[in-house]
């Protein structure tokens, strides 16, 4: 890469990041309970706090002469109602990412509410330069401050409403937890985990981790709760690597302690696998070793195979077929032989059948004959059978001959004959 290219990509996620930071400001005081609605509450809110600070007599005589664009007053202000929508044209024009960034994040906090449907409906039908998902938030974060309930409106008559109203509710989360949560609970009429309150967990876990864990301990295993384990697996990182890892020790639901270990061995796994190793490890549970292993071995392998190879004795017995599944495709991509001779090592440890089955797939295109002859080590028939079919058929589509001639040389099931002898 280019120097130039390098800094203006680094540059582009700063300006980014810096549109989330100014989106999920708070905006103000929370609306108090009382008797009214959490929607009054809150578009009373949002009306009563439009403007922004737009028009502040800290803007310089530059800024000002940048924002004399169809829909703006020549203080500088918004005409409320009038959407500008040559101003998004040429940003959304802007070659450079850097600048197109900017200007967007400018004119988002300049908007008020009764503008982001116009300005969202537009830049939904531009053409964009690259993924333009990422300056969408950007939208939907400054509405989502702006006029969550409108924003939420929007979302639902849009195909990709789940993303959108994630995103909208996430930031709304980061403002005003309290109200995002209640509307999450009393929106939500479907079976199973709500979508919706995974989506505020991802908002409150940047400010309040204690929150996002009281929240996700509320919800059955699901994928929205794995979603919002990762996003408060995130949030502990930051916060860094000895947080995450003294975290587990906190949550009392087995099943959701274990979800946390998962995911953090293997965030930890992709920046320090020695570190993230030693710790399943250290581990008692041979269920969530079990669970993680494979990852975690993968990693560990990608790094040093023999130290992978070694790791894996320290394991459960039920762990280490996981681990080994990890840890063969890399091995034998240096090694077919010196790894045929480790996997027979293994034998005898729980679940050896698919510790085999991976050595089969690992090899079975650079050297099939070894790969074909290696399924007999399976012990279960059926799955034996299974896996005939389907290594020899794949390895038939390339050179049936080659199949042909090994069946007529080697024992193996009559169905298999009767598909690839004959």
């Amino acid at each position: 890469m280019k120097p130039g290219k390098s800094l203006l990509t680094h540059t582009a996620v700063f300006v980014l990041g810096a549109a989330l930071i100014w989106v999920m400001r708070p905006a103000g005081p929370a609306p108090s309970g009382g008797e009214e609605s959490v929607e009054s509450t809150l578009r009373n809110s949002s009306r009563n706090n439009v403007s922004g600070s737009v028009g502040e007599e800290s803007r310089t005589s530059s800024t000002r002469s940048r924002r004399n664009v169809a829909g703006v007053k020549a203080d500088g202000q918004l005409v409320p109602g009038d959407f500008p929508e040559g101003r998004l044209s040429r940003i959304i024009r802007t070659g450079d990412p850097l600048e197109r960034q900017a200007a967007l994040i400018e004119m988002v906090s300049e908007m008020s509410p009764d503008q982001f449907a116009s300005m969202a409906d537009q830049f939904r039908s531009m053409e964009h330069f690259g993924n333009s998902r990422g300056e969408f938030e950007i939208i939907l974060r400054g509405w989502a401050k702006a006029d969550p309930l409108g924003a939420l409106e929007y979302a639902a008559k849009h195909p990709d409403s789940r993303e959108t109203s994630a995103t909208i509710i996430s930031a709304w989360a980061g403002n005003d937890p309290a109200a995002a949560e209640q509307w999450a609970r009393e929106n939500f009429k479907g079976e199973g985990a709500n979508p919706f309150l995974a989506a505020v967990i991802r908002g409150v876990a940047v400010t309040d981790l204690a929150q996002a864990s009281r929240l996700v301990e509320t919800m059955p295993s699901s994928r929205e709760r794995g979603e919002a384990i990762d996003a408060i697996t995130r949030a502990l990182f930051v916060d860094g690597v000895a947080a995450a890892l003294e975290y587990p020790a906190t949550i009392l639901d087995p099943e959701l302690r274990a979800g946390f270990i998962d995911n953090i061995a293997r965030r930890l796994a992709s920046k320090d696998p020695i570190k993230a190793a030693d710790w399943l490890a250290s581990n008692p549970d041979a269920d969530v070793q079990n669970r993680t292993a494979r990852a975690v071995g993968e990693a560990l392998a990608r790094q040093d195979p023999a130290q992978a190879a070694t790791w894996l004795r320290k394991l459960s017995p039920a762990a280490q077929a996981e681990a080994a599944r990890g840890i063969i495709p890399r091995m034998s991509s240096g090694d077919i032989a010196g790894t045929a001779e480790w996997v027979t090592s293994l034998n005898g440890i729980p679940n050896y059948d698919r510790v085999v089955e991976e050595f089969v797939w690992s090899c079975d295109q650079r050297a099939p004959e070894q790969s074909a002859a290696w399924i007999q080590g399976v012990a279960n028939e059926e799955q034996r059978t299974r896996l005939y079919h389907r290594m020899l058929g794949e390895w038939s589509r390339r050179d049936a001959a080659a199949v042909k001639n090994w069946i007529a040389n080697n024992q193996v099931p009559e169905s298999v004959i009767r598909r690839f002898g004959r």
